[in-house]
């Protein structure tokens, strides 16, 4: 029974992170043309690299107990745990770089810094240039974000103008 609860405890720590990685990806298996493919397939590897990172430490936690209690002897253990420390050190980093790597790869150079509303290149003061888009608001000229419809404010009436209830 002691076995068990030893088991139980270790798949309860380690699943967390275990379906953390398998719905990353899932996610990102399926995100299809969203990404751009080498981003994806970046993000694929480092994702698979980081779950057999884990499956392999799992695997190590469980297999400790029936180490020591058979005759595997200590020599052949230090070995044993040098190569599964070593390959551990080494896998996450190269699993969290290539995930970084997806996230730049796609980036383009140069590309217009977002200013409060996404707008356009900085200015020298900081703030974004004024976009070129045409769209802006009637009461002043000022840009109006797209996720606004057109309206000057998240809170504008949408009564067609008016603020009567």
């Amino acid at each position: 029974m002691r076995e068990f609860e030893y088991l139980a405890t270790t798949a309860a720590f380690q699943a967390p992170t275990v379906l953390v990685l398998l719905v990353g990806l899932v996610l990102t298996t399926t995100a299809g043309q969203r990404l751009p493919r080498r981003s994806r397939l970046l993000a694929l590897s480092g994702l698979g690299v980081l779950l057999v990172n884990q499956l392999l430490g799992t695997a190590w936690t469980l297999l400790l107990p029936r180490l020591f209690s058979s005759d595997f002897g200590r020599s052949n253990f230090q070995l044993l745990n040098l190569a599964h420390g070593g390959v551990l050190a080494l896998a996450y980093p190269i699993g969290l770089g290539l995930l970084i790597a997806a996230l730049l790869v796609g980036r383009r150079p140069g590309g217009a810094e977002a200013g409060p509303f996404g707008g356009g290149a900085p200015v020298s003061n900081g703030w974004p240039a004024p976009p070129t888009d045409p769209a802006r608001d009637a009461t002043g000229g000022a840009h109006v974000p797209a996720q606004w419809g057109g309206r000057s404010g998240p809170d504008a009436p949408t009564d067609g103008g008016t603020d009567r209830p």
